[in-house]
Protein backbone atom coordinates (compact mmCIF):
# COMPACT_ATOMS: atom_id res chain seq x y z
CA UNK A 1 0.00 0.00 0.00
CA UNK A 2 2.70 2.20 0.56
CA UNK A 3 4.59 1.76 -2.86
CA UNK A 4 0.85 2.06 -4.36
CA UNK A 5 0.66 5.34 -2.00
CA UNK A 6 4.29 7.05 -3.25
CA UNK A 7 3.09 5.88 -6.94
CA UNK A 8 0.02 7.98 -6.96
CA UNK A 9 1.50 10.61 -5.35
CA UNK A 10 4.17 10.61 -8.26
CA UNK A 11 1.80 10.11 -10.99
CA UNK A 12 -0.92 12.66 -10.01
CA UNK A 13 2.27 15.45 -10.48
CA UNK A 14 1.68 14.25 -13.94
CA UNK A 15 -1.87 15.85 -14.42
CA UNK A 16 -0.50 19.19 -14.47
CA UNK A 17 0.78 18.35 -18.36
CA UNK A 18 -1.41 20.49 -20.27
CA UNK A 19 -2.46 17.07 -22.17
CA UNK A 20 -3.28 15.24 -19.38
CA UNK A 21 -6.09 18.05 -17.62
CA UNK A 22 -8.96 15.94 -18.10
CA UNK A 23 -10.64 16.65 -15.05
CA UNK A 24 -12.55 19.67 -16.63
CA UNK A 25 -16.20 21.28 -16.31
CA UNK A 26 -17.57 23.65 -18.84
CA UNK A 27 -18.86 26.77 -17.10
CA UNK A 28 -22.11 27.99 -18.76
CA UNK A 29 -21.46 30.79 -21.60
CA UNK A 30 -22.91 33.79 -20.63
CA UNK A 31 -25.27 34.56 -23.17
CA UNK A 32 -25.33 38.16 -23.41
CA UNK A 33 -26.65 37.54 -27.22
CA UNK A 34 -28.49 35.10 -28.89
CA UNK A 35 -25.07 33.52 -31.13
CA UNK A 36 -27.16 32.91 -33.88
CA UNK A 37 -28.78 36.33 -33.83
CA UNK A 38 -25.06 37.37 -33.87
CA UNK A 39 -24.26 35.97 -37.21
CA UNK A 40 -27.34 37.25 -38.70
CA UNK A 41 -26.29 41.15 -37.77
CA UNK A 42 -22.88 40.53 -39.96
CA UNK A 43 -24.21 39.00 -42.97
CA UNK A 44 -23.15 41.20 -45.54
CA UNK A 45 -19.45 40.01 -43.90
CA UNK A 46 -20.39 36.61 -44.49
CA UNK A 47 -21.78 36.86 -48.01
CA UNK A 48 -18.35 37.82 -49.29
CA UNK A 49 -16.38 35.09 -51.43
CA UNK A 50 -13.93 34.30 -49.30
CA UNK A 51 -16.67 32.47 -46.98
CA UNK A 52 -17.70 30.11 -49.61
CA UNK A 53 -16.01 26.72 -49.91
CA UNK A 54 -18.24 24.23 -51.66
CA UNK A 55 -15.80 21.64 -53.92
CA UNK A 56 -15.23 18.63 -51.41
CA UNK A 57 -11.95 17.27 -50.41
CA UNK A 58 -10.54 13.71 -50.25
CA UNK A 59 -7.86 13.11 -47.47
CA UNK A 60 -5.01 15.60 -46.15
CA UNK A 61 -2.34 14.33 -44.71
CA UNK A 62 -0.85 16.97 -42.13
CA UNK A 63 2.22 16.87 -40.23
CA UNK A 64 2.31 16.60 -36.55
CA UNK A 65 4.92 18.19 -34.62
CA UNK A 66 6.25 15.39 -31.63
CA UNK A 67 6.92 17.43 -28.79
CA UNK A 68 8.97 14.86 -26.29
CA UNK A 69 6.10 12.25 -26.70
CA UNK A 70 4.49 14.12 -24.63
CA UNK A 71 2.53 16.20 -26.79
CA UNK A 72 1.62 16.48 -30.94
CA UNK A 73 0.60 19.58 -32.82
CA UNK A 74 -0.28 20.56 -35.78
CA UNK A 75 -0.78 24.12 -37.74
CA UNK A 76 -3.78 26.29 -38.10
CA UNK A 77 -3.84 29.25 -39.75
CA UNK A 78 -6.07 31.59 -38.75
CA UNK A 79 -6.80 34.79 -40.43
CA UNK A 80 -5.16 34.30 -43.34
CA UNK A 81 -3.08 30.94 -44.55
CA UNK A 82 0.60 32.02 -43.29
CA UNK A 83 -0.72 32.85 -40.22
CA UNK A 84 -0.11 29.68 -38.43
CA UNK A 85 -0.33 28.58 -35.16
CA UNK A 86 0.90 25.30 -33.25
CA UNK A 87 -2.49 23.64 -32.09
CA UNK A 88 -2.91 20.56 -29.77
CA UNK A 89 -5.44 18.42 -32.14
CA UNK A 90 -7.64 16.79 -28.99
CA UNK A 91 -10.09 14.17 -29.27
CA UNK A 92 -11.14 14.59 -25.53
CA UNK A 93 -12.04 18.38 -25.93
CA UNK A 94 -14.51 20.36 -28.40
CA UNK A 95 -13.76 23.85 -28.46
CA UNK A 96 -10.75 25.76 -30.00
CA UNK A 97 -8.57 28.55 -27.81
CA UNK A 98 -6.22 30.49 -29.05
CA UNK A 99 -4.06 32.49 -27.42
CA UNK A 100 -4.23 36.04 -27.89
CA UNK A 101 -2.80 39.57 -27.18
CA UNK A 102 -5.76 39.79 -25.02
CA UNK A 103 -3.65 37.71 -22.24
CA UNK A 104 -0.78 39.42 -21.08
CA UNK A 105 0.35 37.18 -18.68
CA UNK A 106 3.68 35.12 -18.84
CA UNK A 107 2.36 32.07 -19.64
CA UNK A 108 0.68 33.43 -22.72
CA UNK A 109 3.41 35.67 -24.06
CA UNK A 110 6.09 32.77 -24.23
CA UNK A 111 3.85 31.49 -27.30
CA UNK A 112 2.76 33.05 -30.53
CA UNK A 113 -0.09 35.47 -30.01
CA UNK A 114 -3.54 35.91 -32.10
CA UNK A 115 -4.59 39.55 -32.94
CA UNK A 116 -8.18 40.22 -34.18
CA UNK A 117 -6.89 43.40 -35.43
CA UNK A 118 -4.63 42.10 -38.07
CA UNK A 119 -7.41 39.90 -39.37
CA UNK A 120 -9.57 40.82 -42.07
CA UNK A 121 -12.14 38.08 -41.94
CA UNK A 122 -12.51 38.50 -37.91
CA UNK A 123 -16.23 38.97 -36.83
CA UNK A 124 -16.99 40.06 -32.99
CA UNK A 125 -19.36 38.07 -31.25
CA UNK A 126 -17.92 38.86 -27.47
CA UNK A 127 -19.12 36.01 -25.34
CA UNK A 128 -17.34 34.75 -22.42
CA UNK A 129 -16.24 31.31 -21.45
CA UNK A 130 -14.36 30.14 -18.77
CA UNK A 131 -12.72 26.24 -18.36
CA UNK A 132 -11.26 25.12 -15.31
CA UNK A 133 -8.68 21.98 -15.57
CA UNK A 134 -6.79 20.30 -12.71
CA UNK A 135 -4.19 22.08 -12.23
CA UNK A 136 -6.07 25.45 -13.16
CA UNK A 137 -8.30 27.55 -15.78
CA UNK A 138 -8.49 29.40 -19.06
CA UNK A 139 -11.11 32.57 -19.63
CA UNK A 140 -11.71 33.72 -22.99
CA UNK A 141 -14.23 35.83 -24.89
CA UNK A 142 -15.50 33.52 -28.31
CA UNK A 143 -15.09 35.32 -31.77
CA UNK A 144 -14.71 34.21 -34.93
CA UNK A 145 -12.46 34.16 -38.02
CA UNK A 146 -11.56 32.61 -40.67
CA UNK A 147 -9.39 29.26 -40.49
CA UNK A 148 -7.47 27.39 -42.70
CA UNK A 149 -7.14 23.70 -41.90
CA UNK A 150 -4.83 21.90 -43.88
CA UNK A 151 -6.17 22.92 -47.56
CA UNK A 152 -9.78 23.47 -45.77
CA UNK A 153 -10.92 27.28 -45.82
CA UNK A 154 -13.48 27.17 -42.83
CA UNK A 155 -15.30 30.85 -42.56
CA UNK A 156 -16.58 32.49 -39.37
CA UNK A 157 -15.23 29.59 -37.25
CA UNK A 158 -15.84 30.33 -33.45
CA UNK A 159 -13.23 30.16 -31.38
CA UNK A 160 -12.28 31.04 -27.41
CA UNK A 161 -9.23 34.50 -27.51
CA UNK A 162 -7.30 33.34 -24.12
CA UNK A 163 -7.73 36.51 -22.03
CA UNK A 164 -6.19 34.50 -19.06
CA UNK A 165 -4.89 31.37 -17.55
CA UNK A 166 -4.05 30.64 -14.27
CA UNK A 167 -1.56 27.28 -14.30
CA UNK A 168 0.93 26.31 -16.52
CA UNK A 169 -0.93 24.79 -19.19
CA UNK A 170 0.67 27.23 -21.48
CA UNK A 171 3.47 28.04 -19.53
CA UNK A 172 6.10 25.59 -20.31
CA UNK A 173 4.78 23.66 -22.98
CA UNK A 174 5.02 24.13 -26.93
CA UNK A 175 2.01 25.21 -28.26
CA UNK A 176 -0.13 27.81 -28.92
CA UNK A 177 -3.73 26.76 -28.55
CA UNK A 178 -5.94 23.80 -28.32
CA UNK A 179 -8.39 22.50 -31.23
CA UNK A 180 -11.31 20.32 -29.66
CA UNK A 181 -12.37 17.27 -31.49
CA UNK A 182 -15.09 15.71 -29.22
CA UNK A 183 -18.28 15.95 -30.11
CA UNK A 184 -20.58 19.15 -29.95
CA UNK A 185 -22.56 17.83 -26.91
CA UNK A 186 -19.20 18.79 -25.04
CA UNK A 187 -19.11 22.50 -26.14
CA UNK A 188 -21.16 24.91 -24.95
CA UNK A 189 -24.99 26.23 -26.29
CA UNK A 190 -25.03 27.44 -29.83
CA UNK A 191 -20.88 26.75 -30.14
CA UNK A 192 -19.80 24.59 -33.36
CA UNK A 193 -16.59 22.90 -33.21
CA UNK A 194 -14.07 23.27 -35.77
CA UNK A 195 -14.88 19.52 -37.42
CA UNK A 196 -18.70 20.16 -36.90
CA UNK A 197 -18.47 22.91 -39.27
CA UNK A 198 -16.47 20.90 -41.43
CA UNK A 199 -19.62 18.60 -41.97
CA UNK A 200 -21.86 21.74 -42.28
CA UNK A 201 -20.06 23.08 -44.92
CA UNK A 202 -19.59 19.84 -46.69
CA UNK A 203 -16.07 19.86 -47.47
CA UNK A 204 -14.86 16.92 -46.88
CA UNK A 205 -15.86 13.38 -48.83
CA UNK A 206 -15.64 11.15 -45.38
CA UNK A 207 -16.35 12.89 -42.15
CA UNK A 208 -13.26 10.96 -40.75
CA UNK A 209 -10.26 11.78 -39.19
CA UNK A 210 -6.95 10.13 -38.24
CA UNK A 211 -3.94 9.87 -36.21
CA UNK A 212 -0.12 8.42 -36.44
CA UNK A 213 2.15 8.85 -33.89
CA UNK A 214 5.61 8.93 -33.87
CA UNK A 215 6.82 6.24 -31.41
CA UNK A 216 10.15 7.96 -31.21
CA UNK A 217 10.83 10.58 -28.88
CA UNK A 218 13.37 12.19 -31.35
CA UNK A 219 11.28 11.92 -33.95
CA UNK A 220 10.26 15.21 -35.10
CA UNK A 221 9.23 15.08 -38.27
CA UNK A 222 6.47 11.81 -39.15
CA UNK A 223 4.00 12.34 -36.98
CA UNK A 224 0.49 12.53 -39.03
CA UNK A 225 -3.07 13.52 -38.95
CA UNK A 226 -5.39 12.80 -41.90
CA UNK A 227 -8.48 15.26 -42.62
CA UNK A 228 -11.08 13.06 -44.26
CA UNK A 229 -10.57 9.66 -43.78
CA UNK A 230 -7.03 7.98 -43.12
CA UNK A 231 -4.05 6.77 -44.82
CA UNK A 232 -2.92 3.12 -45.26
CA UNK A 233 0.66 3.94 -45.66
CA UNK A 234 0.55 4.00 -42.00
CA UNK A 235 -2.01 0.79 -41.03
CA UNK A 236 -0.19 -2.95 -40.14
CA UNK A 237 -3.07 -4.96 -40.87
CA UNK A 238 -6.65 -5.22 -40.23
CA UNK A 239 -8.68 -2.27 -39.10
CA UNK A 240 -11.45 -2.70 -36.25
CA UNK A 241 -14.23 -0.94 -35.76
CA UNK A 242 -15.80 -0.23 -32.26
CA UNK A 243 -19.40 2.05 -31.88
CA UNK A 244 -19.19 5.03 -29.64
CA UNK A 245 -21.22 4.41 -26.61
CA UNK A 246 -21.64 7.96 -25.59
CA UNK A 247 -21.54 10.79 -27.98
CA UNK A 248 -19.89 13.13 -25.48
CA UNK A 249 -16.07 12.13 -25.54
CA UNK A 250 -15.09 9.22 -28.11
CA UNK A 251 -16.28 6.56 -25.91
CA UNK A 252 -16.21 2.82 -26.60
CA UNK A 253 -17.00 -0.18 -24.09
CA UNK A 254 -13.96 -2.51 -23.61
CA UNK A 255 -15.38 -6.01 -22.56
CA UNK A 256 -12.00 -6.44 -19.93
CA UNK A 257 -8.72 -5.23 -19.09
CA UNK A 258 -6.81 -8.40 -18.55
CA UNK A 259 -3.36 -8.50 -17.31
CA UNK A 260 -0.89 -11.16 -18.46
CA UNK A 261 -4.14 -12.45 -19.86
CA UNK A 262 -5.87 -12.83 -16.27
CA UNK A 263 -8.81 -11.21 -14.84
CA UNK A 264 -7.70 -9.19 -11.88
CA UNK A 265 -11.40 -7.49 -11.56
CA UNK A 266 -10.43 -4.03 -13.30
CA UNK A 267 -13.68 -4.07 -15.43
CA UNK A 268 -17.14 -4.95 -13.63
CA UNK A 269 -19.36 -6.51 -16.64
CA UNK A 270 -17.53 -4.05 -18.94
CA UNK A 271 -15.32 -0.79 -19.01
CA UNK A 272 -15.72 2.48 -20.24
CA UNK A 273 -12.48 3.44 -22.59
CA UNK A 274 -12.10 7.29 -23.89
CA UNK A 275 -10.23 7.59 -26.86
CA UNK A 276 -7.95 10.82 -25.93
CA UNK A 277 -4.93 12.54 -28.12
CA UNK A 278 -4.56 15.45 -25.90
CA UNK A 279 -3.60 12.71 -22.92
CA UNK A 280 0.06 11.48 -23.07
CA UNK A 281 -0.19 8.81 -20.53
CA UNK A 282 -3.43 6.69 -19.68
CA UNK A 283 -6.07 7.02 -16.87
CA UNK A 284 -7.98 4.76 -14.55
CA UNK A 285 -10.45 5.29 -11.58
CA UNK A 286 -8.48 5.68 -8.55
CA UNK A 287 -9.51 1.73 -6.74
CA UNK A 288 -9.50 0.20 -10.32
CA UNK A 289 -5.52 1.76 -10.70
CA UNK A 290 -4.54 0.57 -7.63
CA UNK A 291 -5.39 -2.35 -8.30
CA UNK A 292 -3.45 -2.51 -11.27
CA UNK A 293 -0.27 -0.97 -9.98
CA UNK A 294 0.01 -3.72 -7.29
CA UNK A 295 -0.41 -6.67 -9.51
CA UNK A 296 2.05 -4.54 -12.01
CA UNK A 297 4.86 -3.77 -9.02
CA UNK A 298 6.73 -1.74 -11.64
CA UNK A 299 8.76 -0.28 -9.10
CA UNK A 300 10.76 -3.79 -8.25
CA UNK A 301 11.11 -4.71 -12.21
CA UNK A 302 12.76 -1.56 -13.21
CA UNK A 303 15.99 -3.23 -14.19
CA UNK A 304 14.23 -6.51 -16.01
CA UNK A 305 11.37 -4.71 -17.35
CA UNK A 306 10.59 -7.61 -19.51
CA UNK A 307 9.89 -9.61 -17.14
CA UNK A 308 6.33 -7.51 -16.53
CA UNK A 309 3.10 -8.65 -17.74
CA UNK A 310 0.95 -7.52 -20.75
CA UNK A 311 -1.64 -5.51 -20.26
CA UNK A 312 -4.73 -6.61 -22.60
CA UNK A 313 -7.92 -4.13 -23.67
CA UNK A 314 -10.50 -6.78 -24.44
CA UNK A 315 -12.89 -4.69 -27.14
CA UNK A 316 -15.27 -6.50 -29.05
CA UNK A 317 -13.45 -9.34 -29.11
CA UNK A 318 -10.59 -7.82 -30.24
CA UNK A 319 -7.51 -7.67 -28.17
CA UNK A 320 -4.97 -4.74 -28.14
CA UNK A 321 -2.36 -5.59 -25.64
CA UNK A 322 0.27 -2.94 -24.41
CA UNK A 323 3.91 -4.79 -23.94
CA UNK A 324 5.32 -3.59 -20.51
CA UNK A 325 8.47 -1.79 -22.63
CA UNK A 326 5.52 0.38 -24.00
CA UNK A 327 3.38 1.23 -20.78
CA UNK A 328 7.09 2.16 -18.37
CA UNK A 329 8.39 4.76 -18.36
CA UNK A 330 12.40 5.10 -17.22
CA UNK A 331 12.55 7.74 -14.88
CA UNK A 332 16.16 8.49 -15.91
CA UNK A 333 15.14 9.35 -18.93
CA UNK A 334 11.27 11.28 -17.91
CA UNK A 335 11.96 12.80 -15.30
CA UNK A 336 13.79 15.39 -17.21
CA UNK A 337 11.09 16.18 -19.74
CA UNK A 338 8.54 16.06 -17.16
CA UNK A 339 10.41 19.12 -15.06
CA UNK A 340 9.44 20.87 -18.25
CA UNK A 341 5.57 20.50 -17.65
CA UNK A 342 5.45 20.01 -14.11
CA UNK A 343 7.18 21.75 -10.92
CA UNK A 344 9.93 19.88 -11.57
CA UNK A 345 12.09 20.32 -8.54
CA UNK A 346 9.18 18.52 -6.76
CA UNK A 347 8.86 15.85 -9.02
CA UNK A 348 12.80 15.31 -8.89
CA UNK A 349 12.75 15.36 -5.51
CA UNK A 350 9.96 12.58 -4.88
CA UNK A 351 11.97 10.06 -7.61
CA UNK A 352 15.31 10.33 -6.04
CA UNK A 353 13.31 9.85 -2.37
CA UNK A 354 11.66 6.79 -3.57
CA UNK A 355 14.91 5.57 -5.48
CA UNK A 356 12.60 4.71 -8.28
CA UNK A 357 14.02 3.91 -11.57
CA UNK A 358 10.81 3.87 -13.52
CA UNK A 359 6.84 4.20 -13.05
CA UNK A 360 4.19 3.28 -15.15
CA UNK A 361 2.14 5.60 -17.86
CA UNK A 362 -0.92 5.67 -15.65
CA UNK A 363 -2.39 8.42 -13.25
CA UNK A 364 -5.81 8.18 -11.07
CA UNK A 365 -8.61 9.84 -12.66
CA UNK A 366 -12.48 9.41 -11.36
CA UNK A 367 -14.18 11.14 -14.20
CA UNK A 368 -17.81 11.73 -12.41
CA UNK A 369 -20.91 10.24 -14.20
CA UNK A 370 -22.79 10.05 -16.61
CA UNK A 371 -19.47 10.07 -18.39
CA UNK A 372 -17.65 8.19 -15.81
CA UNK A 373 -16.05 5.94 -14.27
CA UNK A 374 -13.56 5.50 -17.38
CA UNK A 375 -10.15 4.69 -18.03
CA UNK A 376 -9.09 6.90 -21.13
CA UNK A 377 -6.71 5.42 -23.96
CA UNK A 378 -3.98 8.51 -24.22
CA UNK A 379 -0.81 8.57 -26.17
CA UNK A 380 1.11 5.32 -24.62
CA UNK A 381 -1.81 3.27 -26.68
CA UNK A 382 -2.42 5.26 -29.76
CA UNK A 383 1.43 5.33 -30.43
CA UNK A 384 1.06 1.41 -31.17
CA UNK A 385 -2.53 1.36 -32.57
CA UNK A 386 -3.65 3.55 -35.95
CA UNK A 387 -6.42 5.38 -34.70
CA UNK A 388 -9.57 6.63 -36.83
CA UNK A 389 -12.45 8.62 -35.57
CA UNK A 390 -15.53 8.31 -37.98
CA UNK A 391 -18.59 10.49 -37.21
CA UNK A 392 -20.41 9.22 -40.55
CA UNK A 393 -21.23 6.04 -38.46
CA UNK A 394 -19.91 7.13 -34.69
CA UNK A 395 -17.13 4.60 -34.71
CA UNK A 396 -13.37 4.65 -33.71
CA UNK A 397 -11.13 2.22 -35.59
CA UNK A 398 -7.80 0.92 -34.44
CA UNK A 399 -4.86 -0.75 -36.27
CA UNK A 400 -1.79 -1.83 -35.09
CA UNK A 401 0.53 1.19 -36.69
CA UNK A 402 3.71 0.66 -38.44
CA UNK A 403 6.71 1.10 -37.58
Amino acid sequence: MQQFACQLQLISKMNKNSQNLKKRRETKVQDKQNFYKLVAMHQDKLSESSFAQTQQSGPQYMRMHNYKNIQYTADLGIGQPGNTFKVVLDTGSANLWIDSTRCQEEGCMRHKQYNHEDSQSFLPLNQELNVEFGSGDLKGVVNADTVYFGDVTLPRQNMAEITSENGAIFRDLDFDGILGLAYPKMAPKNFNPVFDNLMDQRVLERNQFSFYFAKDANDIAHSEFTLGGYNPAHVDGDIHYHDVIDKYYWMIKADNILVDNKDIGLCHGSCRLIVDTGTSIMSGPFDDLGTLLRTLNVKSHCHEINTLPTITFKIDDVDYTLEPEEYVKPTNFDAAQLTEVNEGDDLQALIEVNNWDCIAAFMPLDIQQPQGPAWILGDVFLRKYYSIYDRDNDQVGFAKAKK
